[in-house]
């Protein structure tokens, strides 16, 4: 169930109480306007600059909060509900929200603590009671949720979402018809209220009323046609009344629109072995293991294609991946012990079935004859069957194939020293880069009509303006062939332009007429980089498109495939951080170069030093969140992502809602 928070757009109209400069209240103003267009990577960006000049307000640090729980950052809203509270002890709105945002990180009993806290400061609040019945309906405490749900309907009759939460409760207790009709009650509180349909068509999907499920399920699809869940369900139901056809478009369109859906893969896998396309079938269970790699019930569902295709290998050791998943699981025994059968081994069959009869003794109640289980357990069709866990919809699993995970998540790339042209361009483009005194006092000692920037944005340029600026550089050296300047002006322009040996052979001049020019190094390093990339790539390209004559020898596939050779891009880092060991953005980059080869480990102590030199540099804390992650150090890298996302990064919060808090 989504959370609602009704009362902020309330707090937006408060003005600031603030005795302090304009430009202050300047920027609360703005930041509350964008948080009430939903536009919250903007308005924390404001709420930074408050912060930052008046850090005893508790508003902007409670606004703040607000913003990064829309965006998914629990992390970074109770680190910032939690200084609104420090600073204002007796704000309720405070507590209430951090109880929220502690219940989304499952951290229940300090939430429940929240809540309490709020109550005792604001004892009439229907949302405080609403929000603490929906935190106890994912405890699975129902009748306590209840409770609270009655408790707001005293002071509120009117809130849509205190009956559709009672409903969410009443239906895990199988109290359905009471259920249905607080659907009912919060559809005619609110008639475009889609999760209200959801759950009314589902209670009518669990007690086999698929018409009406289906009407609800439509109902939602016309409000809002790309609501994936009613699609899903649509599906789910559509099985039940023997469309197979719409309901595998169903699910071909949940996986269009959510291709990292392991739930939806897993029942279209189902879908597809019902109609013997197991290649397909294979595919998608294939999915499922790759996104969620503890899904025991898709290495059942693969064990069975791989049997009745006659693959009893991989049919065994998919029954084994279920035992080690779930030591309790009799059927999978006795599936295995039949591939054994089949594989010619009759000591591992006999054990393995000796084994499920152990197991389906030691669980059986009474009520069933263990011949009768045995029976049913044996029929690899009994655990095959559609899962409708909504709880598990969205969610792949964060240790699955981190590969395919990725996919579309990249690094923030290298610093680079460029040129802008000192014009009134400088200022807006200088923003997109860092401060570094070198570089200003470089920039100072520069007489030509350029200015250098660190950055790792791209300025488009286009090829006339990279022309007339490598003309200036051919200009300085037909004057002096020895100004360095001049020859590392050269390799800027033309490493922009991607004209790598050019490039390299300006940096190299301007190294050895200049042996201590930190900044060559460091530019030489990043073109160095990019070409080694560039070579790699187009070894692995041409190796897909070429064509081998019979009597030429192919070249050996290892050394196509072989990794790019970055001893040098690290020495020139080395070099750097020799000269000018405070320089935060050498750390950055050699982080980057030992992320791409694979040393996480070092690339987090360079990251880590980066920012102990540079606190705001955004892309470290990015880059060393990802990789944290990547190592499956959620806390770390959850954290990390949050300040990113603070410093104005705002792919970290796809990204924190893609791996944090499942």
């Amino acid at each position: 169930m989504k959370l609602r928070w009704t009362i902020i757009l309330f707090f937006l109209l408060f003005p600031a109480v603030l005795t302090a400069q304009v430009n202050i209240s300047h920027f609360m103003h703005s930041g509350r306007y964008e948080l009430s267009q939903a536009n919250y990577a903007e308005s924390i960006k404001k709420f930074n600059i408050v912060i930052i000049y008046k850090p005893d307000l508790f508003e902007p640090y409670f606004l703040r909060g607000i913003a990064k729980l829309y965006l998914g950052d629990y992390k970074g809203a109770e680190y910032d509900l939690s200084m609104a509270v420090t600073i204002h002890p007796l704000y309720s709105h405070a507590y209430h929200y951090r109880a929220i945002a502690r219940a989304q990180m499952y951290n229940y009993t300090n939430a429940l603590h929240d809540f309490h806290k709020a109550l005792e400061i604001d004892p009439f609040n229907p949302e405080i009671y609403i929000d603490r019945g929906l935190t106890r309906i994912n405890m699975r405490a129902y009748r306590a949720a209840i409770e609270d749900l009655d408790e707001a309907m005293k002071y509120d009759k009117t809130t849509p979402n205190a009956y559709l939460y009672r409903a969410v409760a009443k239906s895990y207790l199988e109290e359905n018809e009471s259920a249905i009709e607080d659907c009912n009650k919060a559809l005619m509180l609110d008639y475009f209220n889609t999760e209200a349909y959801l759950k009314r068509g589902q209670i009518y999907y669990e007690t086999e009323e698929f018409e009406k499920a289906l009407a609800d399920f439509e109902q939602i699809i016309d409000l809002d046609p790309g609501n994936s869940l009613a699609i899903f369900h649509r599906g789910l139901t559509r099985i039940s009344t023997g469309d197979t056809l719409k309901a595998m478009r169903d699910f071909d369109r949940v996986i269009r629109d959510n291709p990292y859906n392991a739930l939806t893969y897993y029942n279209r896998a189902w879908l597809k072995a019902g109609t013997e396309d197991f290649e397909g079938a294979l595919l998608d269970y294939n999915m499922v293991v790759s996104i969620n790699p503890s899904n025991v019930y898709a290495y059942y569902g693969r064990a069975y294609i791989y049997q009745i295709t006659e693959q009893y290998q991989e049919a065994i050791a998919d029954y084994s991946k279920c035992i080690e998943l779930f030591p309790d699981f009799a059927g999978a025994y006795l599936q295995r012990s039949q591939a054994r059968q089949r594989l010619n081994d009759p000591l591992g069959a006999r054990q393995d079935n000796d084994k499920a009869f152990e197991i389906i003794n030691m669980l059986n109640d009474g009520d069933a004859s263990t011949e009768a289980l045995m029976k049913t357990y044996a029929d690899s069709t009994y655990f095959q069957k559609l899962i409708a866990f909504e709880s598990d919809f969205n969610s792949g699993n964060k240790t699955g194939d981190l590969n395919r995970a990725y996919e579309g998540i990249e690094l923030q790339p290298n610093m680079i020293v460029k040129f802008i042209k000192k014009d009134k361009d400088f200022v807006k483009k200088k923003r997109e880069g860092y401060t570094v005194k070198e570089i200003t006092e470089f920039n100072i000692s520069n007489e030509e009509d350029l200015a250098f920037a660190i950055m790792n944005a791209d300025i488009p340029e286009d090829a006339e303006a990279l022309a007339h600026h490598l003309a200036i550089a051919d200009s300085l050296l037909r004057e002096n062939s020895s100004d360095y300047i001049g020859h590392f002006l050269k390799g800027v322009v033309n490493g922009m332009a991607h004209n790598f040996t050019n490039s390299l052979e300006a940096y190299d001049n301007a190294i050895t007429l200049y042996p201590k020019f930190v900044f060559a190094y460091f530019n030489r390093a990043n073109t160095r980089y990019e070409l080694e990339e560039y070579l790699y790539n187009e070894r692995v390209y041409s190796d897909d498109v070429t064509i081998t004559w019979d009597k030429i020898p192919a070249p050996d596939k290892a050394d196509i495939t072989k990794e790019p050779n970055f001893g040098v891009v690290l020495m020139d880092y080395d070099r750097v951080i020799e000269l000018m060991p405070k320089l935060p953005y050498a750390y950055f980059n050699r982080g980057n170069i030992r992320n791409r080869m694979k040393d996480y480990n070092s690339a987090i102590l360079d990251y880590s030093q980066a920012l102990h030199l540079e606190p705001e540099l955004a892309e470290a804390w990015f880059n060393r969140g990802l990789t944290y992650i990547y190592l499956d150090q959620l806390d770390n890298g959850c954290g990390d992502l949050s300040k990113a996302g603070e410093l104005g990064i705002k792919s970290a919060y796809g990204v924190i809602k893609r791996f944090c808090y499942k």
